[in-house]
């Protein structure tokens, strides 16, 4: 049985819930982080007055974007193979007692586990910039998820962008990786970019593509 950490659907959106791309200062996290709790994911899953946080992270370098495609047997059937610009998963309670959360706050330790887990690069909490928040009620399952939006800068880490890839190549999330210009994959008159190799972006990707041009 896993737990994940959820708000009220209603703490975040009082009234109509708005679709995409939201500023940070949309939702008032220092509020939020009152209101959490760990539930059972099953029942959440099929509970839409509730929102499962999800931290969902974009790796820059410079002027580029790390993009990957994801596994096409993927734990989640729905985002096999799709093409995505995030890294990121569930906050769980073993993110509550790490040295991170207590330093850091939870929302960021379960941030930097999980771009640990899936890229195998050691981000650094000063890397991380909160840029947002992404909504989406396209499905019954994003229904029920709200996207905590953030980018991290890689230069700190003193590697070199072919590094980068290898490194994240050796993980078990993404199936291909390479370095997009975020000038290639700037939103043009709301119309998001074609994804690598003729493929297809994840949804929160192509929400997240179109506020990148602004950040």
């Amino acid at each position: 049985m896993q737990f994940i950490l959820v708000v009220p659907r209603q703490q975040i959106f009082p009234r109509l819930s708005p679709q995409g791309f939201l500023p940070k200062e949309a939702v008032d996290l220092d509020l939020l982080r009152e209101q959490v709790f760990f539930a059972e994911r099953e029942f959440m899953e099929q509970c839409s007055h509730f929102k499962q946080l999800i931290p969902y992270i974009t790796l820059t370098l410079g002027d580029e974007i790390l993009c990957y495609q994801r596994q096409s047997k993927h734990s989640e059937q729905r985002l096999g193979g799709l093409w995505t610009v995030g890294f990121g998963g569930h906050v769980e309670p073993l993110d509550r007692n790490t040295p991170q959360a207590r330093e850091l706050g939870l929302l960021e330790a379960a941030a930097l586990r999980e771009l640990h887990e899936e890229t195998g690069l050691d981000v650094q909490f000063e890397m991380l910039h909160h840029a947002g928040l992404i909504n989406s009620e396209q499905t019954d399952v994003s229904t029920v998820h709200l996207g905590l939006y953030y980018t991290a800068d890689l230069g700190a880490l003193n590697m070199e962008r072919e590094q980068i890839l290898e490194r994240v190549r050796e993980q078990a999330e993404p199936f291909k990786v390479l370095w997009r210009s975020r000038d290639a994959l700037r939103a043009r008159e709301e119309s998001v970019p074609p994804a690598p190799e003729g493929g297809e972006w994840e949804d929160w990707s192509r929400i997240a593509l179109g506020a990148l041009g602004a950040l």
